[in-house]
């Protein structure tokens, strides 16, 4: 897979899910991030993607852009998400000047095949201890591969295998 579409996966898959963690900042962040990426405000969704992310997109405005591009292609294509949730968050864990975490997001989509129900985890980093928060998507990546991507990752940080299965 082509390596900025495969980064677009991961900043489209880490708008989708909400639940509650331990801190308040990353649940209130989490809903906001959403809000924005529901209303079509991928400007304002992409403050919460995990700067590095932003950089192999190459800017802000290129990956604002390929957001777009991608959403309204899908949207013709008689893709739509239909549910959105995360749940499972893991411990807080700390590696250098990083607080991270990780948490299964879970994402219903309609498709014209039917309704598809995928697991895949989101990992929430920040710098300010908890404060502000970032997001990568791992987009049902393995550890190995996100930790090649992302060598800053904490060794101890929960990637669960992709899940996927249709529903009715």
């Amino acid at each position: 897979m082509n390596k900025k579409i495969w980064i677009l996966i991961l900043i489209i898959n880490s708008a989708l899910g909400f639940t509650q963690t331990e801190n308040k900042n990353l649940n209130s962040q989490l809903e906001e991030m959403k809000k924005f990426f529901l209303a079509r405000d991928y400007e304002s969704f992409a403050n919460f993607t995990y700067p590095e992310v932003i950089k192999m997109m190459g800017g802000k405005s290129n990956m604002v852009k390929a957001t777009e591009q991608a959403m309204n292609k899908m949207k013709n294509d008689g893709f739509s998400f239909t549910d959105l949730n995360f749940k499972s968050p893991s411990k807080f864990l700390k590696k250098d000047n990083e607080l991270q975490c990780s948490l299964t997001q879970v994402i219903v989509m309609k498709t014209p095949r039917g309704k598809i129900e995928s697991e895949y985890t989101l990992i929430g980093l920040s710098s300010d201890n908890g404060q502000n928060w970032t997001f990568i998507d791992t987009s049902g990546k393995d550890k190995e591969t996100m930790l090649k991507y992302f060598p800053n990752l904490h060794n101890e940080i929960v990637i669960k295998p992709k899940k996927q299965k249709l529903v009715d």
